[in-house]
C-alpha cells in the first residue's frame, strides 16, 4: 500500500508537472512572438508593454513542491514597476490536495514512519511475549549484535518500500521534464538517501519502544503515541511557536515605504528640479543644446533612484523570510518530521531561497530591459519636436529570459543545520538504545 501511495502521488504530481512545463513553453514562446512583433513605438512606450516570464519548476517538485504553489511562479515584467509573483497553484487545489497527502513529501512524512513502526515494534516485544527471546539468549545470541542485525534486516525492507518507488520517480522526472541547470540527479539521490535516513529513525524509535515493553501491544501503543506527538503535534507546535516568537514581517508595510520614498521623486516639482540641475551640469540654458537626450537622462536617473528603493526595501523582506526560514531549521530540534521539511524542499529546490533567487532574476532582466530602452532615448536626441520611434531591430536587441537555479552548493549550504539535526536525532537513539540493549538477559 505504501509503495502504490508513493507511486500514484508521484506520477499525478509528474503529470500536473509535465502539463505546467507544456503549458510555460507555449506561453513564453507566445510571449516572445508579442515582444518581437510590436509596432515602431517610442523605446520607453515598448518598455511599458512588457512581457510575462516564468519560473521553470524544479523536476524534483513532483516530490516536494515546498514553496511553489503558495509563492507564485510568472512576473509581468515592465516599466518602473517591481511586480509581485502571480498564479498561486494551491488557488486552484481540491479537497484530497488540502488533506494533508498532496504530494509525496506528505507520504514520506507522515506514512513512512508509520510503516516504519508497524515494522519494528514487535522486533523484541513480540519474541520476549512468545518466550522465543529468552530461548535465543540463552543459547548464547549476543543482544548487540541480535539488535544490529534486526535494524539492518528491517532497515533493508524499509529501503527498498521507499527508495527504489522514489528512485524511480525521479528517473521518470528527470528524462522528461526540464533539467537545465538543476543538477538533478545528485539532488535526487542525495533527497532519496536522506528519506531513508528518515525512515530509518522511526524505526529505531519503534524498535526502542519494543525493547522498553512487556508485550507487543504496549510497545504499539508507544509507538504510535510517539507517531501522533513526533508527525502531527510538533510541527504544528514549531509553526505557532514560530509565529510568536518570530513573526513575519509586513510585505504591505514595506510596500507603503516604498510608495512613500517614490513618489515624491517623481513629483513634477522634483523631476523640474532635476532638469535644471541637468542643464546646468552640462553648462547650457536650453535642453536643444544638450548632447543628450533630457527626458531619457531624467529617466535613467529615476529608475536607477527606484532600483536603489527596491534593492533597500525588498532586499531586506527577503532577507528577513529567509532568516526566519534558517531559523524555523532549529525546530527539527522538536522532531526529525520539521527537520526533513527543511531538508526536503531545499533537496528539491522548492524553497524559498529559490523562490527570492527567481524574483530577483526577474528583477535583473526588468532592469536590462528599462535600461536598454531609456538609453536609446537618452543617446538619440530628439530635435525639433520629432518623435523617437524604433522598431524590430531594437526588440532583438532583448534576449529571452532564462533563469539559472541556485546550485546544490548553495542548497547544500542551506539546510546545514536541519539536515544536522536529523542525522542528531538518529545518533541520539542509537546511543539511547545502547543500555537498553545490555539489559536484555535470558
Amino acid at each position: 500500500m505504501l509503495v502504490l501511495l508513493l507511486m500514484v502521488t508521484g506520477l499525478g504530481a509528474w503529470q500536473s508537472a509535465r502539463d505546467y512545463g507544456a503549458e510555460v513553453a507555449r506561453v513564453t514562446a507566445a510571449e516572445r512572438a508579442r515582444w518581437l512583433g510590436q509596432d515602431a513605438k517610442n523605446p520607453h512606450s515598448a518598455d511599458h508593454y512588457g512581457l510575462w516570464v516564468f519560473r521553470p519548476s524544479s523536476p524534483l517538485a513532483i516530490f516536494d513542491p515546498g514553496t511553489e504553489p503558495y509563492t507564485g511562479r510568472m512576473v509581468r515584467i515592465e516599466a518602473h514597476l517591481f511586480n509581485d509573483a502571480v498564479y498561486r497553484a494551491v488557488q486552484d487545489a481540491g479537497p484530497f490536495d488540502r488533506a494533508g497527502l498532496s504530494d509525496v513529501s506528505d507520504v514520506v512524512g507522515l506514512v513512512v514512519p508509520l510503516v516504519a513502526l508497524l515494522l519494528g515494534f514487535a522486533a523484541f516485544a513480540a519474541d520476549r511475549e512468545r518466550g522465543t527471546l529468552r530461548l535465543a539468549l540463552g543459547n548464547g545470541a549476543p543482544p548487540g549484535p541480535l539488535f544490529a542485525a534486526r535494524f539492518t534486516a528491517l532497515t533493508l525492507v524499509l529501503a527498498v518500500l521507499v527508495c527504489l518507488p522514489l528512485l524511480t520517480l525521479g528517473g521518470v522526472a528527470i528524462a522528461s521534464l526540464g533539467t537545465a541547470g538543476w543538477q538533478a540527479w545528485p539532488r535526487l539521490l542525495v533527497w532519496v538517501a536522506v528519506q531513508a535516513l528518515y525512515g530509518a529513525v522511526f524505526l529505531l524509535i519503534a524498535m526502542i519502544a519494543s525493547l522498553l515493553a512487556r508485550t507487543a501491544r504496549g510497545a504499539l501503543t508507544i509507538s504510535l503515541a510517539i507517531w501522533i506527538a513526533l508527525c502531527l503535534v510538533a510541527p504544528r507546535l514549531a509553526t505557532a511557536g514560530m509565529e510568536m516568537v518570530s513573526p513575519a514581517p509586513s510585505y504591505r508595510e514595506t510596500r507603503l515605504r516604498i510608495d512613500g520614498d517614490l513618489r515624491p521623486h517623481k513629483s513634477a516639482e522634483a523631476s523640474d528640479a532635476r532638469a535644471q540641475a541637468t542643464l546646468a551640469r552640462y553648462g547650457v540654458s536650453d535642453q536643444q543644446e544638450l548632447p543628450v537626450d533630457l527626458r531619457g537622462l531624467i529617466m535613467v536617473e529615476n529608475d536607477h533612484h527606484a532600483f536603489a528603493v527596491y534593492d533597500r526595501e525588498l532586499g531586506a523582506f527577503f532577507a528577513a523570510l529567509a532568516a526566519r526560514d534558517a531559523a524555523f531549521g532549529w525546530a527539527g530540534l522538536l522532531s526529525p518530521r520539521v527537520a526533513l521539511q527543511r531538508v526536503s524542499e531545499g533537496l528539491a529546490g522548492t524553497d524559498f531561497v529559490q523562490h527570492a533567487h527567481f524574483v530577483w532574476s526577474a528583477e535583473a532582466y526588468r532592469r536590462a530591459i528599462s535600461e536598454r530602452m531609456n538609453a536609446e532615448i537618452r543617446d538619440n536626441p530628439q530635435r525639433d519636436g520629432r518623435a523617437m520611434l524604433a522598431g524590430p531591430e531594437l526588440w532583438r536587441e532583448i534576449p529571452p529570459f532564462a533563469f539559472a537555479p541556485l546550485p546544490l552548493s548553495r542548497s547544500l549550504a542551506e539546510i546545514r543545520v536541519p539536515a544536522l539535526l536529523l542525522g542528531l536525532w538518529l545518533a541520539l537513539l542509537a546511543a539511547g538504545s545502547i543500555p537498553l540493549i545490555r539489559r536484555l538477559a535470558p
